[in-house]
Protein backbone atom coordinates (compact mmCIF):
# COMPACT_ATOMS: atom_id res chain seq x y z
CA UNK A 1 0.00 0.00 0.00
CA UNK A 2 1.49 3.32 -1.05
CA UNK A 3 2.93 5.17 1.94
CA UNK A 4 3.17 2.06 4.12
CA UNK A 5 6.16 1.91 6.45
CA UNK A 6 8.42 -1.10 6.65
CA UNK A 7 8.47 -3.08 9.92
CA UNK A 8 11.79 -1.50 10.93
CA UNK A 9 10.47 1.96 10.11
CA UNK A 10 13.33 2.87 7.78
CA UNK A 11 11.55 2.39 4.40
CA UNK A 12 8.34 3.47 2.75
CA UNK A 13 6.50 1.64 -0.07
CA UNK A 14 6.03 3.79 -3.20
CA UNK A 15 3.81 1.23 -4.92
CA UNK A 16 6.66 -0.54 -6.70
CA UNK A 17 9.72 -0.55 -4.40
CA UNK A 18 10.70 0.18 -0.79
CA UNK A 19 12.47 3.50 -0.62
CA UNK A 20 14.60 4.67 2.28
CA UNK A 21 13.15 7.42 4.41
CA UNK A 22 15.22 10.66 4.27
CA UNK A 23 17.22 11.29 7.47
CA UNK A 24 15.70 14.81 7.96
CA UNK A 25 12.21 13.45 8.67
CA UNK A 26 11.30 12.00 12.06
CA UNK A 27 8.66 9.34 12.05
CA UNK A 28 6.83 8.51 15.20
CA UNK A 29 5.64 4.95 15.25
CA UNK A 30 1.92 4.42 15.39
CA UNK A 31 2.22 2.63 18.68
CA UNK A 32 4.03 5.56 20.24
CA UNK A 33 1.37 7.89 18.86
CA UNK A 34 -1.32 5.84 20.43
CA UNK A 35 0.46 5.81 23.79
CA UNK A 36 0.67 9.62 23.82
CA UNK A 37 -2.97 10.07 23.07
CA UNK A 38 -3.92 7.62 25.74
CA UNK A 39 -1.92 9.40 28.48
CA UNK A 40 -3.84 9.98 31.74
CA UNK A 41 -4.32 13.75 31.97
CA UNK A 42 -5.91 14.94 35.28
CA UNK A 43 -8.34 17.93 35.22
CA UNK A 44 -7.02 21.10 36.90
CA UNK A 45 -8.86 23.61 39.17
CA UNK A 46 -9.37 26.97 37.39
CA UNK A 47 -10.18 30.23 39.34
CA UNK A 48 -12.63 31.71 36.80
CA UNK A 49 -15.99 30.91 35.27
CA UNK A 50 -16.32 29.03 32.01
CA UNK A 51 -16.42 31.19 28.93
CA UNK A 52 -19.96 30.17 28.06
CA UNK A 53 -21.25 31.41 31.51
CA UNK A 54 -19.66 34.83 31.01
CA UNK A 55 -21.28 35.14 27.64
CA UNK A 56 -24.70 34.45 29.17
CA UNK A 57 -24.17 37.11 31.88
CA UNK A 58 -23.08 39.76 29.38
CA UNK A 59 -26.16 39.07 27.28
CA UNK A 60 -28.47 39.50 30.23
CA UNK A 61 -26.81 42.86 31.11
CA UNK A 62 -27.29 44.12 27.59
CA UNK A 63 -30.94 43.10 27.66
CA UNK A 64 -31.52 44.91 31.00
CA UNK A 65 -29.75 48.06 29.78
CA UNK A 66 -31.76 48.07 26.58
CA UNK A 67 -34.96 47.60 28.60
CA UNK A 68 -34.14 50.57 30.86
CA UNK A 69 -33.36 52.78 27.87
CA UNK A 70 -36.55 51.66 26.18
CA UNK A 71 -38.56 52.38 29.33
CA UNK A 72 -37.07 55.87 29.60
CA UNK A 73 -37.83 56.56 25.95
CA UNK A 74 -41.39 55.28 26.34
CA UNK A 75 -41.87 57.39 29.50
CA UNK A 76 -40.57 60.50 27.75
CA UNK A 77 -42.78 59.90 24.74
CA UNK A 78 -45.76 59.27 27.03
CA UNK A 79 -45.11 62.51 28.92
CA UNK A 80 -44.78 64.47 25.70
CA UNK A 81 -47.97 62.90 24.39
CA UNK A 82 -49.82 63.78 27.61
CA UNK A 83 -48.36 67.29 27.98
CA UNK A 84 -48.85 68.43 24.39
CA UNK A 85 -51.75 66.34 23.15
CA UNK A 86 -53.91 64.79 25.86
CA UNK A 87 -53.68 67.45 28.58
CA UNK A 88 -54.65 70.37 26.30
CA UNK A 89 -57.66 68.37 25.13
CA UNK A 90 -58.86 68.06 28.75
CA UNK A 91 -59.05 71.83 29.35
CA UNK A 92 -62.46 73.54 29.10
CA UNK A 93 -63.30 75.15 25.78
CA UNK A 94 -62.43 78.80 25.29
CA UNK A 95 -65.19 81.27 26.13
CA UNK A 96 -66.91 83.67 23.79
CA UNK A 97 -67.93 87.09 25.04
CA UNK A 98 -71.58 86.08 25.44
CA UNK A 99 -70.69 82.81 27.18
CA UNK A 100 -68.54 84.63 29.70
CA UNK A 101 -71.20 87.25 30.44
CA UNK A 102 -73.80 84.57 31.08
CA UNK A 103 -71.52 82.48 33.29
CA UNK A 104 -70.38 85.50 35.31
CA UNK A 105 -73.91 86.78 35.83
CA UNK A 106 -75.04 83.33 36.97
CA UNK A 107 -72.73 83.69 39.96
CA UNK A 108 -74.38 85.10 43.13
CA UNK A 109 -74.30 88.84 43.58
CA UNK A 110 -73.48 90.69 46.78
CA UNK A 111 -77.18 91.35 47.36
CA UNK A 112 -78.07 87.67 46.96
CA UNK A 113 -75.33 86.65 49.37
CA UNK A 114 -76.14 89.17 52.09
CA UNK A 115 -79.90 88.53 51.85
CA UNK A 116 -79.47 84.83 52.67
CA UNK A 117 -80.33 83.44 49.23
CA UNK A 118 -77.02 81.53 49.14
CA UNK A 119 -76.63 78.75 51.71
CA UNK A 120 -72.82 78.84 51.92
CA UNK A 121 -70.31 81.09 50.18
CA UNK A 122 -66.69 82.00 50.83
CA UNK A 123 -64.16 84.27 49.17
CA UNK A 124 -60.44 84.38 49.94
CA UNK A 125 -58.26 87.30 48.89
CA UNK A 126 -54.47 87.35 48.78
CA UNK A 127 -52.83 90.61 47.76
CA UNK A 128 -49.30 91.91 47.52
CA UNK A 129 -47.95 95.29 46.51
CA UNK A 130 -44.22 95.84 45.98
CA UNK A 131 -44.25 99.57 45.25
CA UNK A 132 -46.72 101.31 47.55
CA UNK A 133 -47.37 104.93 46.51
CA UNK A 134 -44.04 105.04 44.66
CA UNK A 135 -42.06 103.97 47.72
CA UNK A 136 -39.98 100.81 48.02
CA UNK A 137 -42.43 99.33 50.52
CA UNK A 138 -44.08 95.94 50.29
CA UNK A 139 -47.59 95.32 51.56
CA UNK A 140 -49.27 91.94 51.91
CA UNK A 141 -52.82 91.12 52.81
CA UNK A 142 -54.88 87.98 53.40
CA UNK A 143 -58.66 87.96 53.84
CA UNK A 144 -61.03 85.07 54.40
CA UNK A 145 -64.73 85.86 54.05
CA UNK A 146 -67.40 83.30 54.98
CA UNK A 147 -71.16 83.76 54.65
CA UNK A 148 -74.14 81.54 55.44
CA UNK A 149 -77.82 82.32 55.96
CA UNK A 150 -77.39 82.83 59.71
CA UNK A 151 -73.74 83.73 60.22
CA UNK A 152 -70.76 85.53 58.76
CA UNK A 153 -67.05 85.71 59.39
CA UNK A 154 -64.15 87.85 58.13
CA UNK A 155 -60.57 87.04 59.02
CA UNK A 156 -58.13 89.78 58.01
CA UNK A 157 -54.39 90.19 58.20
CA UNK A 158 -52.10 92.79 56.67
CA UNK A 159 -48.36 93.24 56.90
CA UNK A 160 -46.02 96.09 56.05
CA UNK A 161 -42.33 96.22 56.88
CA UNK A 162 -42.06 94.44 60.23
CA UNK A 163 -45.61 95.18 61.41
CA UNK A 164 -48.68 92.96 61.18
CA UNK A 165 -52.27 93.84 61.92
CA UNK A 166 -55.30 91.64 61.82
CA UNK A 167 -58.49 90.42 63.41
CA UNK A 168 -61.08 87.70 63.16
CA UNK A 169 -64.76 88.70 63.43
CA UNK A 170 -67.72 86.36 63.83
CA UNK A 171 -71.42 87.30 63.81
CA UNK A 172 -74.42 85.05 64.20
CA UNK A 173 -77.97 85.66 65.38
CA UNK A 174 -77.07 85.59 69.07
CA UNK A 175 -73.59 87.10 69.40
CA UNK A 176 -70.74 89.12 67.97
CA UNK A 177 -67.19 88.01 68.72
CA UNK A 178 -63.76 89.29 67.72
CA UNK A 179 -60.16 88.20 68.13
CA UNK A 180 -57.55 90.90 67.50
CA UNK A 181 -54.11 89.77 66.31
CA UNK A 182 -51.68 90.06 69.24
CA UNK A 183 -54.52 91.71 71.18
CA UNK A 184 -57.67 90.96 73.10
CA UNK A 185 -60.74 88.92 72.39
CA UNK A 186 -64.31 90.04 73.02
CA UNK A 187 -67.82 88.69 72.81
CA UNK A 188 -71.18 90.41 73.26
CA UNK A 189 -74.55 88.73 73.39
CA UNK A 190 -77.06 90.48 71.16
CA UNK A 191 -80.82 90.73 71.10
CA UNK A 192 -81.16 91.37 67.39
CA UNK A 193 -79.60 92.70 64.19
CA UNK A 194 -81.02 95.32 61.85
CA UNK A 195 -80.40 93.02 58.87
CA UNK A 196 -78.63 89.70 58.30
CA UNK A 197 -75.23 88.89 59.89
CA UNK A 198 -73.70 88.82 56.41
CA UNK A 199 -75.06 92.21 55.44
CA UNK A 200 -73.95 93.86 58.69
CA UNK A 201 -70.45 92.43 58.53
CA UNK A 202 -69.80 92.87 54.82
CA UNK A 203 -71.24 96.39 54.83
CA UNK A 204 -69.09 97.53 57.76
CA UNK A 205 -65.65 96.12 57.11
CA UNK A 206 -62.37 97.45 55.75
CA UNK A 207 -61.78 94.20 53.86
CA UNK A 208 -61.76 94.70 50.04
CA UNK A 209 -65.08 92.96 49.39
CA UNK A 210 -65.29 94.43 45.86
CA UNK A 211 -62.53 92.08 44.70
CA UNK A 212 -64.90 89.16 45.30
CA UNK A 213 -67.26 90.53 42.65
CA UNK A 214 -64.78 91.67 40.02
CA UNK A 215 -66.17 89.09 37.58
CA UNK A 216 -69.50 90.96 37.60
CA UNK A 217 -67.76 94.25 36.81
CA UNK A 218 -65.92 92.67 33.89
CA UNK A 219 -69.18 91.19 32.57
CA UNK A 220 -70.86 94.61 32.73
CA UNK A 221 -67.98 96.19 30.81
CA UNK A 222 -67.67 93.67 27.98
CA UNK A 223 -71.43 93.45 27.51
CA UNK A 224 -71.95 97.21 27.40
CA UNK A 225 -69.10 97.86 24.95
CA UNK A 226 -68.77 95.26 22.14
CA UNK A 227 -65.49 96.83 21.00
CA UNK A 228 -63.65 95.87 24.17
CA UNK A 229 -61.18 93.06 23.51
CA UNK A 230 -60.45 89.97 25.55
CA UNK A 231 -58.42 86.76 25.49
CA UNK A 232 -59.82 83.34 26.42
CA UNK A 233 -57.67 80.22 26.78
CA UNK A 234 -57.01 77.21 28.98
CA UNK A 235 -54.83 77.68 32.03
CA UNK A 236 -54.45 75.95 35.38
CA UNK A 237 -55.72 77.79 38.46
CA UNK A 238 -54.41 79.14 40.75
CA UNK A 239 -50.96 77.98 39.56
CA UNK A 240 -49.39 75.45 37.23
CA UNK A 241 -50.12 72.68 39.74
CA UNK A 242 -53.79 73.67 40.02
CA UNK A 243 -56.95 72.48 38.30
CA UNK A 244 -57.65 72.84 34.60
CA UNK A 245 -59.62 76.00 33.91
CA UNK A 246 -60.58 78.38 31.16
CA UNK A 247 -59.73 82.03 31.74
CA UNK A 248 -61.31 85.16 30.37
CA UNK A 249 -58.78 87.99 30.51
CA UNK A 250 -58.89 91.71 29.87
CA UNK A 251 -56.26 94.44 30.10
CA UNK A 252 -57.29 97.69 31.72
CA UNK A 253 -56.26 101.27 32.25
CA UNK A 254 -57.27 102.31 35.77
CA UNK A 255 -57.07 106.02 36.45
CA UNK A 256 -53.46 107.15 36.89
CA UNK A 257 -52.37 103.81 38.33
CA UNK A 258 -51.45 102.20 35.00
CA UNK A 259 -52.68 99.01 33.38
CA UNK A 260 -54.09 95.98 35.13
CA UNK A 261 -54.71 92.48 33.85
CA UNK A 262 -57.96 90.96 35.12
CA UNK A 263 -58.37 87.23 34.48
CA UNK A 264 -61.47 85.28 35.56
CA UNK A 265 -61.30 81.47 35.78
CA UNK A 266 -64.03 78.81 35.40
CA UNK A 267 -63.78 75.02 35.69
CA UNK A 268 -65.06 72.47 33.18
CA UNK A 269 -68.54 72.57 34.76
CA UNK A 270 -68.79 76.35 34.45
CA UNK A 271 -68.22 77.04 38.15
CA UNK A 272 -66.32 80.18 39.06
CA UNK A 273 -62.90 79.32 40.51
CA UNK A 274 -61.40 82.73 41.06
CA UNK A 275 -59.87 85.92 39.71
CA UNK A 276 -56.38 87.32 39.24
CA UNK A 277 -55.76 91.09 39.14
CA UNK A 278 -52.18 92.08 38.36
CA UNK A 279 -49.88 94.81 37.16
CA UNK A 280 -46.14 95.37 37.35
CA UNK A 281 -46.12 96.01 41.10
CA UNK A 282 -49.22 94.38 42.56
CA UNK A 283 -51.09 91.11 42.46
CA UNK A 284 -54.48 90.11 43.83
CA UNK A 285 -55.61 86.47 43.87
CA UNK A 286 -59.27 85.74 44.63
CA UNK A 287 -60.61 82.20 45.14
CA UNK A 288 -64.15 80.97 45.84
CA UNK A 289 -65.77 78.04 47.60
CA UNK A 290 -69.30 76.95 48.53
CA UNK A 291 -68.45 74.33 51.13
CA UNK A 292 -70.06 74.55 54.56
CA UNK A 293 -68.17 76.00 57.51
CA UNK A 294 -68.66 76.18 61.27
CA UNK A 295 -68.14 78.66 64.07
CA UNK A 296 -64.41 79.00 64.86
CA UNK A 297 -63.26 77.45 68.11
CA UNK A 298 -61.91 80.67 69.62
CA UNK A 299 -65.43 82.17 69.85
CA UNK A 300 -66.41 80.02 72.82
CA UNK A 301 -63.36 81.17 74.76
CA UNK A 302 -63.65 84.88 73.91
CA UNK A 303 -63.96 87.30 76.81
CA UNK A 304 -67.64 88.04 77.47
CA UNK A 305 -67.07 90.26 80.54
CA UNK A 306 -66.46 93.37 78.48
CA UNK A 307 -68.25 96.72 78.28
CA UNK A 308 -70.93 97.04 75.63
CA UNK A 309 -69.34 97.97 72.26
CA UNK A 310 -71.13 101.31 71.79
CA UNK A 311 -69.97 104.59 70.30
CA UNK A 312 -71.47 107.69 71.91
CA UNK A 313 -71.32 110.29 69.18
CA UNK A 314 -70.83 113.41 71.33
CA UNK A 315 -70.07 112.26 74.85
CA UNK A 316 -68.54 115.53 76.08
CA UNK A 317 -71.16 117.82 77.72
CA UNK A 318 -70.62 121.35 76.51
CA UNK A 319 -73.97 123.09 77.14
CA UNK A 320 -76.74 123.21 79.71
CA UNK A 321 -78.94 121.19 77.36
CA UNK A 322 -77.00 118.42 75.68
CA UNK A 323 -78.12 115.36 73.72
CA UNK A 324 -76.37 112.77 71.61
CA UNK A 325 -77.12 109.49 69.85
CA UNK A 326 -75.41 106.14 70.07
CA UNK A 327 -74.18 103.64 67.50
CA UNK A 328 -73.86 99.97 68.35
CA UNK A 329 -71.33 97.57 66.84
CA UNK A 330 -72.64 96.30 63.48
CA UNK A 331 -76.05 97.83 64.26
CA UNK A 332 -76.77 95.12 66.81
CA UNK A 333 -79.09 95.53 69.80
CA UNK A 334 -78.29 94.77 73.44
CA UNK A 335 -80.27 93.94 76.54
CA UNK A 336 -81.24 96.81 78.84
CA UNK A 337 -80.89 94.63 81.93
CA UNK A 338 -78.70 96.36 84.55
CA UNK A 339 -77.98 99.19 82.10
CA UNK A 340 -77.67 102.80 83.33
CA UNK A 341 -77.21 106.26 81.89
CA UNK A 342 -74.17 107.77 83.57
CA UNK A 343 -72.16 110.97 83.97
CA UNK A 344 -68.45 110.32 84.46
CA UNK A 345 -65.03 111.99 84.52
CA UNK A 346 -61.85 110.86 82.81
CA UNK A 347 -58.27 111.92 83.58
CA UNK A 348 -55.28 110.71 81.60
CA UNK A 349 -51.80 110.57 83.12
CA UNK A 350 -49.51 111.08 80.13
CA UNK A 351 -46.38 110.49 82.18
CA UNK A 352 -47.48 107.03 83.28
CA UNK A 353 -49.82 106.49 80.31
CA UNK A 354 -52.73 105.59 82.53
CA UNK A 355 -56.37 106.72 82.55
CA UNK A 356 -58.57 107.16 85.60
CA UNK A 357 -62.34 106.98 85.06
CA UNK A 358 -64.91 107.70 87.76
CA UNK A 359 -68.70 107.55 87.58
CA UNK A 360 -70.23 110.60 89.27
CA UNK A 361 -73.96 110.07 88.62
CA UNK A 362 -76.04 107.18 87.30
CA UNK A 363 -79.69 106.71 86.44
CA UNK A 364 -81.36 103.39 85.76
CA UNK A 365 -82.11 103.21 82.04
CA UNK A 366 -85.80 102.39 82.58
CA UNK A 367 -86.15 105.46 84.78
CA UNK A 368 -84.32 107.56 82.22
CA UNK A 369 -86.77 106.35 79.56
CA UNK A 370 -89.84 107.04 81.65
CA UNK A 371 -89.46 110.79 82.06
CA UNK A 372 -85.91 110.86 83.32
CA UNK A 373 -84.47 111.51 86.77
CA UNK A 374 -83.36 114.76 88.40
CA UNK A 375 -79.87 114.94 89.89
CA UNK A 376 -78.36 117.81 91.85
CA UNK A 377 -74.84 119.16 91.80
CA UNK A 378 -73.07 122.18 93.25
CA UNK A 379 -70.02 123.79 91.68
CA UNK A 380 -67.77 126.66 92.75
CA UNK A 381 -68.56 128.69 89.69
CA UNK A 382 -72.22 127.92 89.07
CA UNK A 383 -73.54 127.00 92.49
CA UNK A 384 -76.49 124.63 92.72
CA UNK A 385 -77.48 122.89 89.54
CA UNK A 386 -80.49 120.67 88.88
CA UNK A 387 -80.31 118.36 85.88
CA UNK A 388 -82.61 115.82 84.29
CA UNK A 389 -81.05 112.80 82.64
CA UNK A 390 -83.18 111.07 79.97
CA UNK A 391 -82.99 108.24 77.47
CA UNK A 392 -85.02 108.18 74.26
CA UNK A 393 -85.60 104.60 73.08
CA UNK A 394 -86.17 104.34 69.34
CA UNK A 395 -87.22 101.16 67.55
CA UNK A 396 -86.63 98.41 68.33
CA UNK A 397 -88.23 99.27 71.65
CA UNK A 398 -86.80 98.01 74.96
CA UNK A 399 -83.43 97.27 73.37
CA UNK A 400 -80.27 99.36 73.32
CA UNK A 401 -79.83 100.07 69.63
CA UNK A 402 -78.30 102.43 67.10
CA UNK A 403 -80.16 105.74 67.09
CA UNK A 404 -81.16 105.72 70.76
CA UNK A 405 -80.62 109.11 72.37
CA UNK A 406 -78.98 110.24 75.62
CA UNK A 407 -79.72 113.74 76.99
CA UNK A 408 -79.15 116.00 79.96
CA UNK A 409 -80.98 119.23 80.72
CA UNK A 410 -79.61 121.51 83.48
CA UNK A 411 -80.21 124.89 85.07
CA UNK A 412 -76.72 126.08 84.11
CA UNK A 413 -73.40 124.97 82.62
CA UNK A 414 -72.20 123.34 85.80
CA UNK A 415 -71.99 119.82 84.26
CA UNK A 416 -69.63 120.81 81.46
CA UNK A 417 -66.77 118.92 83.10
CA UNK A 418 -68.58 115.59 82.75
CA UNK A 419 -69.09 113.02 80.01
CA UNK A 420 -72.35 111.21 79.31
CA UNK A 421 -72.57 107.52 78.48
CA UNK A 422 -74.03 104.09 79.20
CA UNK A 423 -72.75 101.40 81.54
CA UNK A 424 -73.66 97.98 82.91
CA UNK A 425 -72.02 95.53 85.31
CA UNK A 426 -69.05 95.18 82.91
CA UNK A 427 -68.23 98.88 82.89
CA UNK A 428 -68.72 101.96 80.74
CA UNK A 429 -69.69 101.22 77.13
CA UNK A 430 -66.94 102.10 74.67
CA UNK A 431 -66.27 101.91 70.98
CA UNK A 432 -64.43 98.88 69.59
CA UNK A 433 -62.32 99.70 66.55
CA UNK A 434 -62.00 96.67 64.31
CA UNK A 435 -60.72 98.54 61.26
CA UNK A 436 -57.14 97.77 60.26
CA UNK A 437 -54.76 100.77 60.37
CA UNK A 438 -53.55 102.50 57.20
CA UNK A 439 -55.72 100.25 55.10
CA UNK A 440 -58.15 102.80 53.67
CA UNK A 441 -55.63 104.93 51.73
CA UNK A 442 -54.26 101.79 50.09
CA UNK A 443 -57.61 100.57 48.90
CA UNK A 444 -58.63 103.93 47.49
CA UNK A 445 -56.06 103.02 44.84
CA UNK A 446 -56.85 99.38 44.19
CA UNK A 447 -60.62 99.77 44.59
CA UNK A 448 -60.58 101.84 41.41
CA UNK A 449 -60.31 98.55 39.56
CA UNK A 450 -63.91 97.83 40.42
CA UNK A 451 -65.06 101.36 39.66
CA UNK A 452 -63.70 101.74 36.13
CA UNK A 453 -62.92 98.93 33.71
CA UNK A 454 -61.35 100.57 30.68
CA UNK A 455 -60.20 97.55 28.72
CA UNK A 456 -57.50 98.15 26.14
CA UNK A 457 -58.22 96.91 22.63
CA UNK A 458 -56.26 94.05 21.19
CA UNK A 459 -56.81 91.15 18.81
CA UNK A 460 -58.09 87.84 20.13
Amino acid sequence: MVGELSPDGNFIWNGTDWEPIPSTEQVIPEEQNNNFLSADIQPQEIGWEPINDKSDEGGKGKIIAMSVVGLLIATALGWLLYAFVIDPMLFPDDLTRDEYVKMANDEPSLEEITSGEVKYWSCEIELSVDDYEGEDISISGDYEIYVSKNSARIKSEMGMLFAKYGNDIWIDESQIAWDILDGETGKIGIENLSTSPANELLSNTSAPIDFCFMHHNVADSVSSDPSLSFVSEGERFPDEEGVRAVKFETRQEVGDDGEFNVAVYFDNDGNLLGTKITNSSSEVLVTFDRNSFSKPGWVNGANSEIPMPIEVEDYSIWSSNHSTSITTLFNSTYSMENAKVILYTSDYDYENETETVEIAFEVDIETAINGGEIIQDTSEWYGDNNCTISYIDVAPINEISTGDNLSISCDNYGMSDYYIGIANENGIAQEVDLQLPWISPFFTITALIGAALIVSRREY
